[in-house]
């Protein structure tokens, strides 16, 4: 598999608390400037326990900032689901993987088909936004509300649930957005 999610956390601290980000930017294949490259695998710092918990802390951002967003908007906040993070995740590193942004990559099953067989079953609407690039949470988020489409699904007040995959490749972090409502 490829050599995902292996920033070191001087590099997340920066990301987290919002590194200079490119305003403006369009939601598509925008390439990062702020995020220096990480070092090579195998260093002090290279765990997986550390990759897990930095992973975690980005996704975590992203909902974060998502629920801002809606609450500005008066939608209820989305709870976390792992099921749709799964699904997220699991599109996100393929994504990466394939150097290529897409809701469906060829071989791939439609992003509806991904979610319900992740374990989010028996759900009445999802959606998904995607992006790669962008210097952290703040700068994609910023970019997905400056589009029309990924903004409709941020605010749709109907959707309940959401999940969020973020993988590192290249030196470009890549980004899913998994929505839905049972």
């Amino acid at each position: 598999m490829a050599k995902l999610i292996a920033i070191v956390p001087s590099v997340v601290l920066g990301l987290v608390l919002g590194a200079a980000a490119p305003t403006g930017a369009a939601p598509a294949a925008t390439q990062l400037h702020s995020v220096r490259t990480a070092p090579t695998f195998g260093g002090p710092q290279d765990t997986m326990p550390t990759r897990l918990l930095i992973q975690s802390l980005l996704e975590n951002q992203v909902i974060s900032l998502t629920n801002v967003q809606r609450r500005a908007h008066g939608c209820p906040a989305l709870k976390s689901n792992a099921y749709l993070r799964k699904s997220a995740r699991g599109h996100t590193v393929t994504m990466a993987a394939k150097n290529k942004m897409s809701h469906q990559l060829p071989g791939e099953p439609r992003f509806t088909v991904r979610i319900t067989r992740a374990g989010y079953t028996n759900w009445n609407l999802v959606a998904e936004n995607v992006a790669r690039g962008f210097s952290g949470p703040s700068a994609v988020l910023r970019a997905w509300m400056a589009s029309p489409g990924h903004r409709r699904n941020i605010l749709n007040c109907k959707l309940r649930h959401i999940g969020v995959g973020v993988a590192l490749q290249g030196g470009q972090l890549w980004w899913t957005q998994n929505f839905g409502r049972r």
